[in-house]
């Protein structure tokens, strides 16, 4: 029998059930935490994924901050980037957004009796 690697995402099927859903089922506390958290670890994925596609390693990304004037340590990018953490503060998004060459944009939508409204704000 010859093992099969999970694809990116880890959700290789084995017998109906997927591997994230066999690993909630043997962790109930740790599949609960990740659902508590699941806001922050979006943003986290996020943030990754966005250093990743500028094929950027962390190191670089703390030096392009730094060269910026708007630091961020190591342990910062860590922490942004850790699905369990904190939610960060919005001076570290936009660091760390600038660092990639990018922007942060809030998009806020809400409803009054009368009609839906949008207000966007973007910050650099």
């Amino acid at each position: 029998m010859t093992a099969r690697r999970p694809k990116r995402g880890g959700h290789i099927k084995d017998g109906g059930t997927s591997l994230v859903e066999r690993m909630r089922a043997a962790n109930p506390a740790g599949a609960a935490l990740l659902d508590q958290h699941r806001a922050k670890a979006d943003l986290a994925m996020a943030l990754r994924a966005m250093r990743k596609t500028k094929q950027m390693s962390r190191t670089e990304l703390r030096r392009a901050a730094e060269e910026l004037d708007r630091p961020l340590t190591l342990s910062m990018i860590e922490r942004l980037e850790s699905p369990t953490a904190t939610l960060p503060n919005l001076e570290s998004l936009v660091r760390y957004a600038a660092a990639c060459g990018a922007q942060v944009e809030l998009l806020f939508l809400f409803k009054t009796a009368d009609d839906r409204h949008t207000l966007k704000v973007s910050m650099s």
